[in-house]
């Protein structure tokens, strides 16, 4: 909103050029808003008004209209310092740049912490600003790409601190806490692989349980015993739900270590066998655990695990009726049972 006090000459500058400014984020945005959401990026944008503009002119940094470089910017906030180069290239690839002021051309002493994100500054491609209005071309805008522990520090400070209503001490240097306080968890996430042998381990039986299981199925996939197709995407939410089964028929906490390794030794008998087992390439590996628990021989049941009725458990593992059922619930009926897809092949485990 336009104060009173706001001098006429950028008044009349900045309403000559802000439909050019609009113009220029319906582009970035179009362009910028698919693109993080495909990549689950956070996009955010802003216009500068009129009032934010004459208060930055009269800092007396800017020396010409042509250099103010930010009176339509955006964010793009990506999870770690690693995508940083993928946004921008698609930033290089969209629109034609001016400048980029990284992280490292930042001076800054060690002992001070503030703001020091990528910042992109380009124009329109040629192309796109051919089909604009006349000079929406030459409209520099500002990308910043931050992550998303910047882009909360961002969020909670600026507000705070530098949009207050007095120059306090104490509030800038508790924002440079926290920044530093940012910076050490990003460096700590870089280098997660690393750092992380250097935490001292404590026993957590769970969790020792759950490693043994994913250890012992993936021996089995690089042996060849498992088809690549049925193999888990995440192998760690494997080792969970396999955990969560057999704690569902041994009730007895001290006892489920045994239980799963009882589970695991039948599975590798079952897979390297004088007459192993070769599993369907259909299905997913967990329906064949399901299997597994659900023959008489074993000490298991499936009672109190509740499972996805599905096609490939009773045609490929013959296991027809399930006490404990997910619903579909809504326009699904699981009672009906569709024709696979061509290029399913559905073959028989035994």
């Amino acid at each position: 909103m336009r104060k009173v006090s706001d001098p006429e000459s950028v008044r009349q500058a900045y309403d000559r050029i802000r439909p050019l400014v609009d113009d220029v984020a319906r582009h970035v945005s179009d362009t910028l808003e698919r693109y993080c959401k495909d990549n689950g990026y956070l996009f955010r944008e802003r216009t500068k008004e009129l009032t934010s503009l004459v208060e930055k002119l009269d800092g007396g940094r800017v020396e010409q209209w042509s250099a103010i470089d930010d009176l339509y910017a955006c964010t793009v906030v990506v999870p770690v310092r690693d995508h940083e180069e993928k946004v921008l290239r698609k930033l290089d690839s969209s629109f034609a740049r001016e400048s980029v002021r990284s992280r490292s051309d930042a001076k800054k002493a060690p002992d001070v912490f503030r703001f020091d994100g990528t910042r992109w500054y380009g124009t329109m491609s040629a192309a796109a600003a051919s089909g604009r209005q006349p000079g929406a071309g030459d409209v520099i805008f500002e990308v910043q790409v931050v992550t998303a522990f910047e882009y909360a520090w961002i969020a909670v400070t600026h507000d705070l601190v530098y949009k207050g209503d007095t120059a306090d001490w104490r509030k800038q240097r508790l924002a440079a806490q926290l920044k530093a306080t940012v910076e050490q968890a990003e460096v700590l996430i870089s280098a997660f692989e690393s750092v992380s042998d250097a935490v001292l381990p404590s026993p957590w039986p769970e969790t020792e349980v759950k490693t043994q299981i994913v250890e012992r199925f993936k021996r089995l996939a690089d042996d060849g015993s498992l088809p690549d197709m049925i193999l888990p995407a995440s192998w760690r939410r494997f080792g969970d739900n396999v955990y969560a089964l057999v704690k569902s028929y041994e009730k007895n906490a001290y006892k489920v270590p045994g239980a799963v390794d009882s589970l695991l030794d039948t599975i590798e008998a079952d897979l390297l066998g004088a007459e192993p087992r070769h599993l369907p390439t259909s299905g997913t590996l967990f329906q064949y655990v399901l299997s597994v628990v659900h023959r008489a021989e074993t000490d298991g049941s499936l009672a109190n695990f509740r499972i996805v009725p599905s096609r490939e458990l009773s045609d490929l593992y013959d296991i027809q009726q399930l006490e404990k059922t997910f619903v579909f619930d809504a326009d699904m009926d699981p009672s009906v049972r569709s024709d696979p897809p061509p290029d399913t092949i559905l073959e028989d485990p035994r």
